[in-house]
């Protein structure tokens, strides 16, 4: 399996803007843009089917009997996810578009009757976000849940999750008001004020937020403000590595954060 590892070394000062600089167009022809990988393919959703769009390779997958996707995490190009909410259920693909196992029925596997949101984990984990409010770390080759966290009324007493991300080693929860973050093992680490943000994505050691038009990079303690210089329609926002990709319904446009 080929590994690309790709170290960039960021100091933002608190309060400092960061800048970003416009380094690629791409034409794209979609319903949904979904997101790029740090290869360089780009993921995309056209009358229900699933795309991978490489340099020299184009890779599609559906499954019409489950209907529409509802959620698409494709952090890890080589475990990709495939959530049908209707049908409470998830597909997993690798880096080809091949389905890597069998579908989950989450209704038939485990106690789970109603899923909201699905989230990448490590190895063959999934996270799960449950009617039931709390989050589970699901393996999906022994079908058991590994972890289960605290409800998160817990936390915040009518905490409402609109969103689910994550990276190997954090997840984050997301309300309109604010953040919830947990470990790899489901250990609650922090939260946080999201200002009314309607996107987040993880960066570093904090999240990428996007609200109406401004970026901003938030830590615990900290907020920088992002510049970006695109002035046309917003279609699909999204974040690979140490760049912010923007769709407006015929190209895709890629802004990298200068250090």
């Amino acid at each position: 399996m080929l590994q690309i590892v790709i170290l960039l070394s960021f100091v933002f000062v608190q309060g400092q803007s960061i800048e970003t600089k416009l380094v690629a167009q791409t034409e794209l022809n979609a319903e949904q843009f979904l997101g790029a990988d740090e290869l360089g393919s780009l993921f995309f959703i056209q009358n229900q089917v699933f795309y991978k769009k490489s340099q020299n390779r184009m890779f599609s997958f559906s499954n019409v009997d489950l209907g529409e996707i509802s959620q698409v995490d494709v952090t890890n190009p080589f475990k990709i996810l495939l959530f049908y909410k209707d049908f409470n259920s998830v597909i997993i693909l690798d880096n080809n578009l091949n389905e890597l196992s069998e579908r989950i029925d989450f209704t038939q596997e485990t106690l789970f009757n109603n899923v909201l949101f699905v989230s990448n984990s490590s190895a063959n984990n999934i996270w799960l976000y449950a009617d039931d409010n709390k989050l589970h770390l699901y393996n999906y080759q022994l079908l058991s849940a590994e972890v289960q966290t605290q409800a998160t009324t817990f936390y915040q007493i009518d905490f409402l999750a609109l969103n689910l991300v994550s990276t190997f080693k954090n997840v984050w929860i997301q309300s309109e008001k604010e953040v919830l973050q947990f470990n790899e093992y489901g250990n609650f680490v922090q939260s946080y004020d999201l200002n009314g943000a309607e996107m987040i994505f993880p960066f570093q050691k904090g999240l990428v937020t996007y609200s109406n038009g401004i970026y901003k990079y938030q830590t615990k303690d900290s907020s920088n403000s992002i510049v970006v210089n695109h002035s046309g329609e917003i279609k699909n926002i999204s974040l690979s590595g140490s760049s912010i990709f923007i769709y407006d319904g015929k190209t895709v446009f890629q802004y990298e954060m200068i250090p």
